[in-house]
């Protein structure tokens, strides 16, 4: 038996290879040729021809295996990288033999990895992305390469031996990287758009491939608060037991959730699926929780309800539970918010549905009225001037390009300025601001990138600075920057570049941040999508603070913190701000 399998895996991998290189002409390969290797590859294109729907532990535990050395090969092989082989439909090839009934697991994957051969010494040593040790942020978690009584020592030893490929040329791979970017590209996978629901070899693969993304190229997968290993195993049954698009697309963001990133999303191509579940209809209102009380804190449109309620249920569901179910399905970096969902915690199903609220101190049942229309829950708030001139507020949402030059130059003599960051800035602020008030140049954030030739790493680049640069020649003199003093208002809304400009500017000397923890979710977005044509999202930089301390599912933390009170928002009040302005009037 396991002589047969040598033999096959000879055959196909050398077979694979050898019509690549006739196709070609000798493997001078170029971009094209090297996708068109890949690709050429149709054996699965309708099915995987892989079907079941139950599983025992022990085989739970050998798929996992599969997923992780079908992960290394795939991100430190050179065949692989180099685009020269299908590795999704690899992967079913081998997958029924690790089904079958006492399958000798280490000894199948040993025959399958070794089979691939590697045609030629690579010249590309990745030399240049050797990183000194105390630059390193992420470490990859490879050492189960090593245990041979994990893997046998055959199958150990192969592993271990492509860990050092230190390939840096990966244009043609699964994960890419363009010249000299510092941004990983998923775009080489394939979406599958034809996928049929009921393959458990396509749904496999979706949950494998977004596993192994993880795994090698999420730069905060050391605060995710999960053992990733143990979400495999959990998720290896669930992708199994569905067999309709609605199971493997609620699957897929459940699993999404379990990185713990405000940037995970998850969006299938006919539509924003996930939401429209929990109901077409949304209560136009936006929410803040207070004291684990979810509380209406603005009025879109009139609906019935009113400023300051309290929400116990929403039909017959009680509200907590509403919440914990929503967030089954929607990634949150601070689980200690509710407000982070504020487009989907109110969506029902029925246009008028009776939601239970305590208002004024009396428990009331109000027929609330639902709206298919965009609701818009930003702050809104215009920019303009308080207390006589004396103050300037700036809302970082509704900035244009070009404005913060004047608004400066109008409002130089102020007071103080109030910088709302609780919109999600509309214009790059984080070093035209900083001029103006940071009297010198200073280091704000660190960043962290993969290193493209070690998957799973991921190092340091040299701190950000901002603030007044040396010699500059701008309209304000170099010794001259604003006296008066800055509050920064931030809050859970408060995320990703939001998060930076907060970081950057509270180094303004005469500075103050006011509110609430922001979002704890910062760095870029990067899109990848699995099979289905599902498009989902993560953080695929790191931002840290010049001391290397994490921002991630912390936030930006208020020198002040402060929560707004329903009586406060009953009467329309902005307290953020009126606590502002009094802190100016103070200073």
């Amino acid at each position: 038996m396991k002589e047969r399998k040598k033999i096959y895996w000879k055959s196909i991998v050398s077979i694979s290879l050898l019509f690549i290189c006739f196709s070609i002409g000798g493997c001078s390969l170029t971009k094209d040729i090297h996708q068109i290797g890949r690709d050429r590859d149709r054996e699965f294109d309708k099915r995987s021809g892989i079907s079941f729907s139950n599983i025992s532990e022990e085989k739970t535990m050998d798929l996992a295996k599969l997923c992780k050395v079908w992960g290394v090969v795939k991100y430190y092989h050179p065949e692989v990288i180099a685009g020269n082989i299908n590795w999704d439909y690899e992967l079913f090839r081998v997958m029924p033999y690790i089904l079958e009934e006492d399958s000798d697991v280490n000894s199948i994957l040993y025959e399958w990895v070794h089979s691939i051969d590697i045609k030629a010494p690579s010249e590309d040593t990745g030399q240049q992305y050797q990183i000194r040790e105390d630059s390193i942020q992420l470490s990859p978690s490879t050492d189960w390469c090593k245990d041979e009584k994990y893997l046998g020592k055959n199958l150990s030893l192969e592993l271990s031996s492509l860990l050092d490929t230190n390939i840096s040329d990966r244009e043609n791979a699964y994960v890419s990287f363009r010249d000299d970017s510092p941004y990983q590209f998923m775009e080489n996978e394939n979406p599958y758009p034809d996928m049929k629901f009921d393959d458990t070899g396509y749904r496999l693969l979706g949950l494998f491939r977004y596993w192994n993304i993880i795994e090698y190229y999420y730069p905060y997968k050391d605060v995710i608060g999960e053992n990733w290993d143990q979400v495999l195993l959990e998720f290896i049954p669930k992708f199994i037991h569905g067999s309709d698009y609605e199971s493997y697309l609620l699957t897929t963001a459940e699993l999404t959730t379990r990185i713990h990133d405000s940037h995970a999303s998850i969006t299938d191509k006919r539509g924003n699926y996930i939401s429209r579940r929990f109901g077409i209809y949304k209560i136009p209102v936006n929410f803040i929780k207070i004291d684990d009380q979810i509380v209406i804190s603005k009025i879109i449109y009139k609906c019935g309800l009113e400023l300051g309620d309290i929400v116990l249920k929403v039909g017959d569901k009680d509200i907590d539970e509403i919440l914990e179910n929503r967030r089954k399905y929607i990634a949150q970096s601070r689980e200690d918010t509710g407000s982070l969902l504020f487009s989907d915690l109110f969506r029902v199903h029925e246009k008028n549905t009776d939601v239970t609220v305590i208002r004024r101190g009396k428990t009331i049942v109000v027929n609330a009225k639902g709206s298919q229309k965009y609701i818009d829950v930003d702050v809104g708030t215009k920019s303009q001037e308080m207390e006589d001139g004396t103050i300037y507020y700036i809302n970082a949402g509704l900035l244009k390009n070009g404005e913060i030059e004047k608004i400066m130059e109008k409002w130089w003599n102020t007071k103080g300025l109030i910088l709302d960051l609780r919109d999600y800035p509309s214009a790059v602020i984080v070093y035209k601001l900083a001029e103006y008030l940071i009297p010198a140049e200073k280091e704000y954030i660190r960043m962290s990138i993969p290193n493209r030739a070690v998957p799973g790493e991921f190092y340091y680049l040299d701190p950000f600075v901002s603030g007044k640069p040396k010699g500059s020649n701008n309209e304000i003199s170099d010794d001259e920057v604003y006296k008066g003093k800055l509050v920064i208002l931030i809050d859970e809304h408060t995320m990703s570049q939001g998060e930076t400009t907060a970081m950057s500017l509270r180094n303004t000397p005469n500075s103050i941040v006011l509110g609430r923890p922001s979002a704890g979710a910062d760095g870029d977005r990067r899109h990848f999508t699995l099979p289905g044509n599902i498009e989902t999202t993560m953080s695929g930089l790191g931002v840290y603070y010049p001391d290397k301390k994490p921002v991630q599912r912390i936030g930006v933390q208020p020198d002040i913190y402060m929560d707004p009170t329903i009586e406060g928002i009953r009467e329309g009040r902005d307290e953020f701000i009126e606590k502002a302005i009094e802190i100016i009037k103070e200073s």
